[in-house]
């Protein structure tokens, strides 16, 4: 069995920017409704540092709902592996906080533990 290698710089360095990016700075639109009001749609844009195995053939992102001080259960919210360093998740709730984590997948298939956790990524309320 090949051994897979976990790359603890997944989400180091970029764990302190996401966290002040997302707190401050999480893209809002307003599209016009049926009602004639605008819906507010929020995203959280993700990047992280690239694993130093040479055979990682992409990432795996995962989120869970914060509450309590602790993160929630995480559930993959990409089909594939992303073969890039960033994602962007536009499938947040107003007034909502989040944590996010990464995985590295390698060519065999096999799957990292998670990255460094970032957590209490709060989106504005709409």
């Amino acid at each position: 069995m090949k051994s897979l290698v976990i790359s603890a710089e997944i989400l180091s360095l970029a764990a302190m920017a996401l966290l002040i990016g997302c707190a401050g700075s999480s893209t809002s639109t307003e599209t016009p409704t049926d009602t004639g009001t605008s819906a507010s749609t929020h995203t959280v844009d993700l990047s992280w540092s690239e694993s130093k195995s040479a055979d990682v053939r992409g990432y795996n992102v995962y989120r869970a709902v914060y509450t309590n001080s602790s993160c929630g259960p995480f559930s993959k919210i990409n089909s594939v592996p992303i073969t890039s360093t960033s994602y962007t998740d536009s499938e947040v709730m107003s007034s909502t906080s989040y944590c996010y984590a990464t995985t590295s997948v390698n060519t065999s298939n096999e799957e990292s533990s998670y990255s460094n956790i970032v957590s209490n990524v709060q989106i504005p309320a709409s």
